[in-house]
């Protein structure tokens, strides 16, 4: 806790960056498109979207560093009240007027892995508006194909496995990954690969009377670390005593905290912005 007087961290701004997976829809065609060339086709500053009476749209991309950068924003017509002095009534009153609101914020692509990083300007700007307004320009070229998908993070399963004792159900829903199984475990092969599938649900369970626990440390533990790039959301359950405990890793998105210095230039920021890429790529 900071005394009175104290100087620390605090007192410089912040910025929040988040992780997330941007990649081609499975696609059973000899041709493979091109990422770096799809993603920059979708991400045109002529383009615009509106979600829920906001008109997002994109700033001109650049390569910066290696990686696409660029910005993404909104601009939404509402009202606004100010204070004005009348001089027929000599007196303060409130008019209201149109007033053009928008926000943005920084975001980079790492091309090669396919891994886009994003800051966050809450309320304007949330994670799931930040996503769903990316998603939506996505989805204007269906032709393309490209999705956003949300990181599973093997560290945080691992630690709520360990929180309970014992693991009574574990539910994935799997899709084939790009461009192929090459890096993958043998347990993905088999199911989405042998099976011809582009999309596969898988849940174990254990019965009501079972008093131990499903073996997280090798079938489980591979589907878990697929999800790391991007191709699988997890739930599970588990018990601690009579307490029921639930993993989610559609609720809990990775993310970088840091400190930003006042007048930060743009090229700066997109620095700090990839620097928290390659840390989160060189952790997963």
């Amino acid at each position: 806790m900071l005394e009175s007087g104290q100087k620390g961290r605090y007192d410089m701004p912040q910025m929040l960056v988040y992780f997330a997976k941007v990649t081609h829809k499975p696609q059973r065609t000899l041709f493979q498109r091109s990422f770096d060339i799809d993603i920059q086709e979708v991400i045109s500053p002529d383009r615009t979207i509106t979600r829920y009476g906001r008109t997002w749209r994109f700033s001109k991309p650049k390569i910066h560093n290696g990686y696409l950068v660029g910005k993404l924003g909104f601009m939404l017509l509402g009202i606004e009240i100010r204070a004005v002095y009348d001089e027929e009534i000599l007196d303060f009153i409130e008019q209201t007027v149109d007033a053009e609101l928008s926000n943005f914020v920084f975001w980079a692509i790492d091309l090669s892995k396919q891994v886009l990083a994003f800051e966050t300007k809450p309320p304007d700007i949330k994670y799931q508006s930040f996503k769903g307004a990316f998603e939506g320009f996505l989805a204007e070229r269906p032709d393309i194909g490209l999705t956003v998908e949300d990181f599973v993070q093997t560290s945080r399963f691992v630690a709520w496995v360990e929180s309970v004792e014992r693991v009574i159900n574990f539910k994935a829903g799997l899709r084939t990954p790009n461009p192929d199984f090459s890096k993958h475990g043998k347990i993905i092969q088999a199911i989405l690969g042998d099976t011809n599938a582009d999309r596969a649900t898988l849940e174990l369970t254990k019965l009501k009377e079972s008093t131990d626990s499903l073996d997280t440390e090798k079938t489980i533990n591979d589907i878990v670390k697929y999800g790391e790039d991007g191709y699988s959301s997890i739930v599970a359950r588990g018990k601690k005593g009579e307490q029921q405990k639930v993993f989610d890793s559609r609720k809990s998105t990775p993310s970088e905290r840091m400190d930003i210095s006042k007048g930060i230039t743009d090229d700066d920021k997109w620095k700090l912005i990839i620097d928290a890429l390659r840390k989160f790529e060189n952790e997963k």
